[in-house]
């Protein structure tokens, strides 16, 4: 099946195709030299190498490089004409914000004053405002100075002076500084929460104290004493009661009682909080049965998911029957609604699920397993249009693009692919996502596939690169091949090269001390971090490491890929706090939503991969319908 999903793609993607000669190759060896030469400095080398490139596509970039060496001393003339040739690419931008920045730096604030562009870039911004201040417009601008220090994490360094002129002037006021002191803690930036007390006066500067003791420590909020009867007190003791009942829910609603009946606050803060402690308990297994006037439908959802798990299937439907419909209608809801309502003794609920059964969906899926039907693929294939494939393959845009992309240049290439796709016409679309899976480049094309609303096209969107070596860890492994396609698509997109911002690497996105734990388990030099970008290494790891948690885990996909996702140390306090209940309403009680959706979208794609490789799977088998009895 698989080598001619591909054939396909290959020979239809083929109409159009750049012709490959040995002179590409060698203007991409020059290239590649002359970048490293002007990266060490060696300026003869490079210039020799720029001139017998000739009219190579990339010859911007060099020119690029070149110019950003002297940015410092490039005049505003210069600077215009530079802009000019790379207009209608992405360096020009690039190069102007380059330029501009270092005018700044060099104290130049005549010459940023009037190039200036405004922009979304905050230190930008702040240089603007530095210039304005400069230039004897100082009302002007200190008047802009407060939406830039009302943020919730610390600004660029550029942006200090400005706000220090600003504080000088008697800029900030309690308002102004509690505003920020809450999106700081909102956000956790905690040391800046610490610097932003001394901003206050004497007469709030104990209750900011207060708000921010009772984020760093919750168990402060059991000091019922502690804090103001007024706006900043009530605010303080609601942000330390949900804090406290992350933790301790049932303790935290017992103080809100006591704190209710001492302090004067609004219906909308009664409201707000109550509903948010009834999430809280519900997350830790409690069952709730609010008595607010009125369920939002935050906690109309929380109900519901609690009867999930409860099998309380009356009350389910009276949950979702109350929901908006923009709730309701979800494929989630879609899903309970039909599954209660057959549990219910209602045949209506068929009708409900075999309509869902017709989606390419997790709950479709799982509606069709009820159902006891065929799952929905819904696969469409593009027809090769030679015409477009000649007008895409034209685009400057794209000649650099994919020129970058056969250099190792992903950055730039990335640079260049966002650049193109906005200003490319609608009928071009699905071309460039066949070239980039000619490129070989997986994960731009499903990402391009999803942009231009190629939801049906299987083949591109659920790639199968690296065939071989996962099929090898698979075997190895004893792990079904689509759960290794799957993972690595919800982790990387198969990008040999993501790195995520904690630090997880390669196709299979692994920790570096959990690929070196699962090297040494099973007696294997441990990788360095260069290693683990091997896909080769990282997907032999990978596969090791979940067969490792699939056994943990009674070979129960839903738990083992949450435990890939989470850690295990969580998913044994899920399993403890949800012990043996069916999987699907298990899932629905995971408290964080990253794991929950990663899940369900790994799931969903076992079961498209099992589609398209020739080896079916449902998506939960017989033995998957419970999670595992997990104790202390």
């Amino acid at each position: 099946v698989v080598p001619q999903i591909w054939l396909w793609l290959v020979l239809s993607l083929c109409v159009g195709c750049f012709s490959v000669s040995g002179d590409i190759y060698e203007d991409r060896r020059a290239y590649k030299r002359a970048v490293f030469a002007i990266e060490t400095g060696r300026l003869r080398e490079f210039r020799r190498l720029r001139e017998e490139l000739g009219d190579y596509v990339l010859k911007p970039y060099l020119d690029f490089y070149e110019a950003r060496r002297r940015i410092s001393s490039l005049d505003t003339s210069t600077a215009t004409k530079l802009r000019e040739q790379w207009k209608e690419t992405p360096i020009e931008q690039r190069f102007f914000r380059l330029w501009l920045g270092t005018q700044a730096r060099r104290g130049r604030w005549s010459r940023y004053l009037e190039h200036y562009e405004p922009s979304g870039d905050v230190e930008a911004q702040c240089y603007y405002l530095r210039a304005l201040y400069r230039d004897g417009q100082r009302e002007e601008a200190l008047s802009q100075v407060s939406t830039l220090w009302k943020v919730g994490a610390s600004q660029p360094k550029p942006c200090d002076p400005l706000f220090e002129a600003w504080i000088s002037s008697g800029g900030i006021t309690d308002e102004i500084a509690w505003e920020r002191l809450q999106l700081a803690l909102e956000a956790n930036s905690v040391t800046l929460a610490k610097y932003l007390l001394r901003f206050f006066s004497s007469s709030v500067s104990g209750v900011a104290r207060a708000f921010y003791d009772v984020h760093v420590r919750p168990s402060t909020i059991r000091n019922i004493n502690k804090f103001s009867d007024d706006p900043y007190g009530r605010q303080a003791i609601l942000h330390g009661l949900l804090r406290y009942a992350r933790r301790e829910p049932s303790k935290a609603m017992a103080m809100w009682q006591r704190y209710r009946t001492k302090y004067t606050f609004a219906g909308y803060q009664v409201q707000h909080i109550e509903e948010n402690l009834l999430v809280e308990l519900s997350r830790y297994g409690n069952d709730v049965a609010p008595a607010l006037p009125r369920y939002s439908a935050e906690v109309l959802e929380v109900l519901a998911d609690q009867t999930t798990r409860t099998r309380n299937y009356a009350d389910l439907v009276k949950w979702i029957r109350a929901m908006p419909s923009s709730y309701r209608e979800t494929p989630k809801w879609r899903y309970w609604y039909g599954k209660a309502l057959i549990d219910l003794g209602d045949l209506g609920g068929e009708d409900v699920l075999n309509e869902l059964a017709r989606q390419r969906t997790y709950y479709g899926f799982l509606a069709a397993l009820l159902m006891n039907s065929e799952p929905a693929l819904n696969q469409t294939q593009l027809s090769p249009d030679s015409a477009n494939g000649l007008a895409l393959r034209s685009l400057p845009g794209v000649r650099r693009m994919s020129e970058l992309y056969a250099v190792g240049d992903l950055s730039n290439a990335r640079r260049e692919y966002l650049y193109l796709f906005d200003g490319l016409e609608g009928k071009l679309r699905p071309t460039l996502v066949l070239f980039l899976v000619e490129m070989g480049w997986f994960d731009q094309a499903v990402v391009t596939a999803n942009r231009a609303e190629l939801h049906d096209l299987l083949d591109v969107r659920f790639p199968i690169p690296f065939i071989d070596t996962f099929r090898r860890h698979a075997f190895e492994t004893s792990i079904p091949l689509p759960v290794l396609f799957a993972i690595s698509r919800q982790e990387s997109v198969f990008d040999p090269s993501a790195i995520s911002p904690k630090g997880a690497r390669g196709v299979m996105q692994l920790m570096p001390k959990t690929a070196q734990a699962t090297a040494d388990k099973i007696r294997e030099k441990p990788p360095d971090l260069d290693a683990l970008m091997d896909p080769l290494v990282n997907i032999r790891l990978g596969a090791h490491y979940l067969a490792e948690l699939m056994t943990r885990y009674e070979a129960n996909r839903a738990v083992a890929v949450a435990a890939y996702n989470a850690g295990p140390t969580r998913v044994d306090e899920w399993l403890r706090r949800f012990s043996g209940i069916e999987t699907v309403a298990w899932i629905e009680q995971i408290p964080l939503h990253e794991t929950r959706s990663y899940v369900k979208n790994v799931l969903a794609g076992c079961h498209v991969y099992s589609q398209l490789l020739g080896k079916p799977l449902p998506v939960l088998e017989a033995h998957e319908r419970l999670v595992p009895s997990l104790r202390d």
